[in-house]
């Protein structure tokens, strides 16, 4: 028995003998679950985009549909699990039901990652009240900011806990039908993130490792034939594929920024994981991995240690060569913390107590809580979901100095590490230990929520309107959203996912796709006009490019998106790219404009207007070389011939621009015109 469980008190071990661990890891599980419910309800729409939306919209597709497509386009998507077990929500028509009803399921499923965590550390010969508290400790900590998430991490996160465990299983019982478990939850692993199909390739390389370590190899390769020639098999497949096809969202080409910085921000990635594990229990969980490796008391403790530490290497290397790697990506470590609470349960069941390497590592980390100030990595929060960096900015936003929250940080990091050390020296208190990382933890989950909940609550005001189903109220059946040049793309996501009667997206020339997944359609527009779309009314963001239809009109609008309904086929009459809603134009840009018919012949009308502000402002038509300048507080009325077949397109340039104040003093052109004259083309 671990040397916490037989320091516990007589009324403590009494109370063990009498409820049975099941019964405390349920209650575990439902206490966690409801906190983090709870704790999701700040959270009122999806905001982490393009992942929230594409989980979604793949799940809402295979639930009324039976197929995974994203608004209406086929999806090479492998991350499948979490669509799969998610879909049976979204028939829950309601959008706000079905998305509460899903953070429920991601709490409830994250919270199942103590179950894993409470068998590793028995299996690894920890006491019973010892890995009940790392079960806690896997339930409790910044990682379960993502539970309000419509991502892959809750899912993922158990999972991985799980496949850990069954690798201890399979290097202490080699059989086959280990070997069949923990291949089957490999490849569950790897269909929830795909960035986890590192965790079979770290688990054969800690099996050599261990192997080399015992000089029994070939013994090791006949035993697990089967794990390790299945993981050699998938790891040739999948380069195959990802060579030849690709992964459709995903990519494995790095893209590092550097040596130089690849190692500054490894430095800080590390940081930020013994900062969302409380500090208290590092030293001696980095303790406790290095005694597993360097002096093992069975082979699973060996596995455990060997496989900790290179999968959080390879964690970490992920994290400075895909994705962003210039910004500090918690994302990919919070599978790290549960494996440093366990890492502190086995330094604690050892009855040594020279506490040398645990004093050099909270020196370690307070020197560089000093050196480093989180106030020059904050911004990270802003780009991608953080916890920890959330909890700064929330600080930051009551303290109001970014040199004294970090210095709040640093001195928090400085104590805790400290005092973990101290409460590990003595026996009777190491248990207090975990139970200070778990307050510290907890408190940055807390705070993580609140500067969450705060720009969320943000996010929604800016893109949403009082009814976020505003479409599906004014469009009352399927309806096609025109992706314009320079429209917003999170307008467009928060759009499409409140509204599930926008069926299909196509774009029009020069337009980028609202999601890195798909591959929009382009919009085909014929010499009159006419606009392929495959449902109307048709939904058009206008933020940065003007259009006018010849036979429809608005039903509905909100900021810069307005809802047509045509009649008949949708026709357009101008469009106009780099023009702003109130009518400023941006240094260049192009027009395009249809006539009646497919043959123009008239002419053009442009009115340019030069702001007081301003001063004089010109704009040329490239493609006639026309030059119009209007003076200061005036509006210069010019017209250009249009003949031949349409449409009449011309790119512009236009300037000055000024600042003036806050505000951006550009050009102002009014919709162009056209105008019938036969006479015009003689």
């Amino acid at each position: 028995m671990s040397a916490v469980s037989t320091t516990s008190a007589p009324v403590a071990r009494a109370v063990e003998r009498a409820i049975p661990a099941r019964l405390v890891l349920a209650a575990i599980v439902l206490v966690s679950t409801a906190a983090e419910t709870l704790l999701a309800r700040a959270r009122v729409t999806p905001a982490g985009f393009p992942d929230e939306y594409l989980y979604s919209a793949l799940a809402r597709s295979l639930a009324t549909t039976g197929r995974l497509r994203v608004h209406g386009v086929a999806a090479h998507f492998p991350a499948l699990l979490v669509p799969v077990l998610t879909a049976p929500v979204w028939l829950v028509h309601d959008v706000a039901t079905a998305y509460r009803l899903v953070q429920l399921e991601n709490a409830l499923v994250m919270s199942l990652a103590a179950l894993p965590a409470y068998f590793i550390a028995r299996r690894l010969g920890v006491g019973k009240s010892a890995a009940l508290a790392v079960a806690v400790f896997a339930d409790a900590g910044p990682q379960f900011r993502f539970v309000s998430l419509l991502q892959s991490e809750p899912f993922a996160y158990p999972l991985a806990l799980a496949f850990v465990a069954a690798a201890l299983v399979v290097v202490e019982r080699p059989s086959l039908r280990a070997q069949i478990v923990f291949l089957a939850l490999s490849g569950l692993v790897v269909l929830t993130r795909v960035q986890l199909a590192a965790l079979p390739l770290c688990a054969v390389v800690a099996l050599v490792l261990v192997a080399l370590r015992e000089r029994r190899l070939r013994a090791m390769l006949r035993e697990q034939w089967l794990l390790v020639g299945v993981v050699g098999a998938g790891l040739a497949a999948g380069l195959v594929v990802a060579f030849t096809r690709g992964f459709g969202f995903y990519h494995l080409k790095p893209a590092a920024a550097g040596a130089a910085t690849a190692l500054r921000l490894a430095s800080v990635d590390t940081y930020i994981v013994v900062l969302g594990a409380g500090v208290a229990i590092v030293p001696a969980a980095l303790v406790g991995l290095a005694l597993a490796i360097a002096r093992p008391r069975t082979r699973g403790e060996l596995m455990f240690g060997v496989l900790s530490v290179v999968t959080a290497g390879a964690l970490l290397l992920q994290s400075v060569l895909w994705g962003d790697v210039r910004l500090v990506q918690e994302r990919y470590l919070g599978y790290i913390l549960p494996l440093l609470g366990i890492g502190f349960a086995l330094r604690c069941s050892r009855t040594q107590r020279r506490l040398v390497p645990e004093i050099g590592v909270a020196a370690a980390i307070a020197a560089f809580a000093a050196l480093v100030p989180l106030s020059g990595y904050a911004i990270d929060a802003q780009h991608k979901e953080s916890p920890v960096l959330y909890a700064f900015d929330r600080l930051l936003i009551a303290w109001h100095s970014p040199s004294g929250t970090a210095g709040v940080f640093a001195l928090g990091a400085t104590v805790l590490a400290v005092a973990g050390v101290a409460l590990v020296a003595f026996r009777r208190t190491a248990t207090a230990a975990i139970g200070l990382s778990l307050a510290a933890a907890f408190v940055v989950l807390v705070a993580s929520v609140s500067y969450a909940g705060i720009t969320n609550r943000t996010a929604r005001d800016h893109y949403l309107p009082a009814d976020m189903r505003w479409v599906d109220h004014a469009a009352r059946g399927p309806a096609t959203m025109l992706v314009a040049p320079g429209a917003s793309r999170d307008m467009a996501l928060a759009t499409l996912f409140w509204n599930p009667s926008l069926l299909h997206v196509v774009r029009l020339l020069h337009a980028l796709p609202p999601d890195e997944l798909t591959t929009d359609p382009l919009a085909r527009v014929d010499a009159r006009g006419v606009v392929s779309v495959a449902a109307q009314p048709v939904l058009v963001d206008g933020s940065q490019t003007t259009l006018t239809f010849r036979n429809a009109s608005p039903v509905a609008h909100w900021q810069s998106e307005t809802l047509w309904r045509p009649h008949g086929a949708p026709r357009l009459s101008v469009e106009v790219i780099n023009r702003l809603p109130d009518g400023r134009v941006l240094p260049g840009g192009l027009v395009s404009v249809w006539g009646p018919s497919a043959k123009l012949t008239g002419w053009i009308e442009f009115r340019l207007h030069a702001p007081a502000a301003l001063g004089r402002a010109h704009l040329q038509l490239v493609a006639t070389g026309t030059r119009v300048t209007a003076p200061a507080g005036k509006t210069v009325v010019f017209r250009v011939r249009a003949c031949g077949t349409g449409p009449w397109q011309s790119m512009f340039k236009a300037g000055p621009l000024k600042i003036v104040g806050t505000h951006v003093a550009l050009p102002e052109l009014a919709v162009p015109r056209y105008v019938a004259d036969p006479a015009a083309c003689g």
